[in-house]
């Protein structure tokens, strides 16, 4: 039940740690991306959120 917490809560600040980086603008975006692609910095949870910053970043260059 404990592990169970500490991912739910990993998983929360995760995605705090993504909104966040978004309203700071392009340059911690790109900081974002560069952690995105380090699991051997950051928890699995944090990589998969800041992974999302790939995905929103090259569709809003398309116009999407």
């Amino acid at each position: 039940m404990i592990e169970e917490k500490k991912v739910a809560r990993r998983k929360a600040l995760a995605k705090w740690l993504k909104e966040s980086i978004l309203r700071l603008g392009p340059t911690f975006i790109k900081i974002g991306q560069q952690f995105s692609t380090r699991v051997d910095i950051l928890a699995q949870e944090y990589v998969d959120q800041l992974s999302e910053l790939q995905v929103k970043t090259f569709l809003s260059i398309l116009g999407v």
